[in-house]
C-alpha cells in the first residue's frame, strides 16, 4: 500500500465517524426547538402546519403522551381540524401578521399611484396626438395653398382623429 491509499482509507473512516455525529447534533437542536415550541402552545396562537394550513388554536388536549391541537381555519366559513402538536411548523407572531398587512397596504398604494401615473401619461399622449393632427392639417392646407375655411380644417382634423383611432 502506498501513502495515497492510506490517506484515502483514513479520510473515509473519518467521514464515516464524523457524519453521524454532525447529523445527530443537528437533529438534537431541531428536536429541542420542536419540544420548546410544543410546550409553549396556548389558545389563540396563530400557527402554520407542515402541510401549509393556517389556523388559530382553539383547544389543547393531552392524550397519553401526545398533545392534540384543535385549529379553527378559514375566515367566513370556519372549519375545525384536530392535529398532533408536532405537525405544527411554526407559531406566527402578531408582529409578523402586522408587517404583512402593512406591506400589502403599501403594495396597494403603489399600484394606485402607478395607475394614476399611467392615466396621466395616456392623457398627455392623447393631447400630443391631437396637437400633431392639428399641425399636420395646417401644414397640409399651407402646402396645398388652398383657401379653405376654418370648417374645412376642422373637418380634416376630425377626419384624421377618427382614422388614427381606427
Amino acid at each position: 500500500m502506498d501513502a495515497t491509499q492510506i490517506i484515502l482509507i483514513v479520510l473515509i473512516v473519518l467521514l464515516i465517524i464524523i457524519y453521524p455525529i454532525l447529523v445527530s447534533a443537528r437533529n438534537k437542536k431541531e428536536n429541542q426547538r420542536m419540544l420548546e415550541q410544543t410546550n409553549s402552545l396556548k389558545r389563540g396562537d396563530k400557527i402554520l402546519t407542515h402541510s401549509g394550513i393556517y389556523g388559530t388554536i382553539v383547544d389543547l388536549q393531552l392524550d397519553g403522551d401526545r398533545k392534540i391541537v384543535t385549529l379553527e381555519t378559514g375566515n367566513k366559513d370556519k372549519g375545525y381540524i384536530s392535529i398532533d402538536a408536532y405537525a405544527i411548523y411554526s407559531v406566527i407572531k402578531d408582529e409578523e401578521v402586522k408587517k404583512d398587512d402593512v406591506s400589502s397596504q403599501t403594495n396597494v398604494e403603489q399600484v394606485e399611484e402607478n395607475k394614476k401615473e399611467n392615466d396621466k401619461t395616456e392623457t398627455l399622449a392623447e393631447e400630443k396626438t391631437e396637437g400633431n393632427v392639428k399641425e399636420e392639417a395646417i401644414q397640409e392646407v399651407q402646402d396645398n395653398k388652398t383657401d379653405s375655411s376654418i370648417k374645412d380644417i376642422e373637418e380634416q382634423i376630425h377626419g384624421k382623429k377618427k382614422s388614427k383611432k381606427n
